[in-house]
């Protein structure tokens, strides 16, 4: 095969793997941004619906809904500290969040895990173990794209053998 032919084979190929999957998929940082980015709080106490609505204000602005909602993160204390590290951050980042915000998050976060990650475990790790599978293939797809990038930007080799000299 020509290498003109190959390049555009590897070409095609790379874009079938990045058309496999979204842009948001394969800008997730951790197999849990690859998570539904909402939960239903239907059946969630009056309470719990208010506390959801202020952490799904709050923590978009700064990344995916998926991320908390999917992450393993499960006891209070884990989610205490995670919305601390994160409100220290938001004030940095220039989109700082009310400090009582903090709580309504924390109890929202603690609540849902209860429901969710403790009360239907098996469900819950039936989806991580999904959605970790489902990380590394879009890892290799994005490995993939990054090597068909660079070899788009490599020079190509050059054969002195093959030119003919200038008649003078």
């Amino acid at each position: 095969m020509n290498p003109i032919r190959a390049g555009f084979v590897v070409l095609a190929v790379a874009v079938l793997a990045e058309a496999a999957f979204s842009p948001e998929q394969l800008k997730a940082k951790y197999y849990y941004d690859l998570g539904p980015g909402q939960v239903d709080v239907s059946s969630y106490p009056e309470a719990q619906r208010a506390n959801y609505a202020v952490f799904s204000k709050t923590c978009s602005q700064c990344h995916t809904l998926a991320r908390p909602i999917n992450s393993p993160i499960k006891y209070r204390r884990d989610w205490n500290r995670y919305v601390e590290r994160m409100h220290a951050r938001s004030s940095g980042a220039g989109k700082p969040f009310a400090r009582e915000d903090t709580k309504a998050i924390v109890d929202f976060l603690s609540y849902d895990s209860r429901v969710r990650k403790i009360g239907r475990r098996a469900e819950f790790e039936e989806r991580s173990a999904f959605l970790k599978k489902l990380f590394e293939e879009v890892l290799a797809a994005r490995r993939k794209a990054e090597e068909e990038s660079n070899l788009k930007k490599a020079r190509p080799y050059f054969d002195p053998a093959s030119v003919t000299p200038r008649e003078q």
